[in-house]
C-alpha cells in the first residue's frame, strides 16, 4: 500500500479521526479541530436503558464536522441514505474518486473490534478508500487499514438505535477550497470560533442541559442499581475529562494568540482545573470505592454554571487580545 497518513487514539473525538483520515492533511493541529466542533463544550444527560449518554456531548459530533470543515477551508459533499444497501452502493463508487467519511454508525455492529457488542447504540465514525482497486476501512480505534467488501460495509451501515443519525447514514467527501488562505490560519480557525463556542454552551443551559444535566445524571443514577451503570458511567466521565483538557488545550491557544482579555483566559483556565480535579474524584471514588457523592455532582453543576456565566461575557468587545 502507498504511503499514508493515519490519526488515531483518545485524545479528541471519534469523528476528527475520521475527518483527518479522510482529508489526509498533517497540518492541522487536531486539537484545535476538536475544538472548532464546538463538541467539547456543553454537556448533556439523556435517560436512556442502556446507560450510553449519561454525560455526553451537549453538540452532536455530526453537527459539528459540518461547521468546521468550512471554517478549515474544505468544501463538504454530504450525501444522506436511509438504504443500508444504496449506501454501501455509493460508497463502492464515490470511493474511486474520493475517500469517504461515512458516520455516524452504531459501534456495537463493527465486527472487526474487540467485543464490538460492548459498544452497541455508541455513535463512531470510519473511512472508506480504495488502493488498486480494492476497498479498505480506517478506523481510529487502532485499525490502520483492514481490507473490506461491499457485503461487509452493508452489514455496518446501522443508524436506527443512534439518535445522533436520525435515522439516516451519512457519507461525506470534502475538496479544498480553492484560494483558502492558509497563514495563519489557527489563529482565524479559533477566533471564528468563539461565538460558535459560546453559543453552544448557551443553548445547553437553555436546553436544561449544561449544568442542569449533572443534576439530572445524579438523580437518574440514584433510581438505578449502581451495578447497571457503573461501567458506562466510569467511561463519561474518562471522556468529559478528556474534553476538559481540550478545553484547557482552548485556554493555552487563547493565550497564545491573544485573543480574550487576560483576565477572561485566568477565569475559564480556574474553572476548568477545577473540574478536571473534581471529575477525577469521582472517577476514582468509583473505580476504587464503589461510591459516588451528591455533594461532588453538585460542585460540578455549579462550575459548569460558572463556566456558562463566563462565556455569557465572551462577546465581541471581549475579543480584543487587551
Amino acid at each position: 500500500m502507498m504511503e499514508e497518513m493515519i490519526f488515531f487514539g483518545n485524545e479528541i473525538c471519534c469523528g476528527t479521526y475520521a475527518f483527518l483520515n479522510t482529508i489526509q492533511e498533517d497540518t492541522i493541529d487536531y486539537k484545535l479541530f476538536e475544538i472548532t466542533t464546538t463538541v467539547p463544550f456543553g454537556i448533556k444527560h439523556q435517560r436512556e436503558m442502556d446507560f450510553s449518554r449519561l454525560l455526553t456531548t451537549f453538540c452532536d459530533p455530526n453537527e459539528g464536522v459540518d461547521k468546521a470543515a468550512a471554517l478549515w477551508g474544505y468544501r463538504q459533499e454530504k450525501k444522506i441514505f436511509e438504504d443500508e444497501r444504496e449506501a454501501a452502493a455509493y460508497i463502492g463508487e464515490e470511493s474511486y474518486r474520493h475517500r469517504c467519511m461515512v458516520g455516524p454508525l452504531d459501534m456495537g455492529k463493527l465486527e472487526y473490534l474487540l467485543i464490538p457488542n460492548l459498544y452497541t447504540n455508541m455513535d463512531h465514525y470510519i473511512t472508506v478508500f480504495r488502493e488498486g482497486g480494492e476497498l479498505f476501512c480506517v478506523d481510529s480505534e487502532g485499525i490502520p487499514a483492514r481490507r473490506i467488501s461491499l457485503e461487509e460495509l452493508k452489514t455496518w451501515m446501522c443508524v436506527k438505535k443512534l439518535p445522533e443519525a436520525k435515522g439516516h447514514i451519512a457519507v461525506r467527501t470534502f475538496e479544498r477550497e480553492e484560494g483558502f488562505v492558509r497563514e495563519k490560519r489557527d489563529e482565524q480557525v479559533l477566533l471564528r470560533s468563539i461565538s460558535a463556542i459560546a453559543g453552544n454552551i448557551r443553548k445547553a443551559e437553555e436546553a436544561k442541559q449544561g449544568s442542569r444535566a449533572v443534576k439530572a445524571c445524579w438523580d437518574w443514577l440514584g433510581e438505578q442499581p449502581m451495578n447497571r451503570w457503573r461501567l458506562s458511567f466510569l467511561y463519561d466521565i474518562s471522556f468529559l475529562i478528556q474534553r476538559k483538557f481540550l478545553q484547557n488545550y482552548w485556554k493555552e491557544l487563547l493565550w497564545k494568540f491573544d485573543i480574550l482579555k487576560k483576565g477572561t483566559i485566568y477565569e475559564i483556565g480556574d474553572i476548568v482545573e477545577r473540574q478536571i480535579d473534581l471529575l477525577s474524584d469521582m472517577f476514582r471514588f468509583l473505580r476504587s470505592d464503589n461510591r459516588v457523592y451528591q455533594e461532588n455532582f453538585i460542585r460540578l453543576a455549579e462550575l459548569e454554571r460558572e463556566f456558562y456565566n463566563t462565556m455569557e461575557k465572551v462577546g465581541k468587545t471581549d475579543v480584543s487580545g487587551a
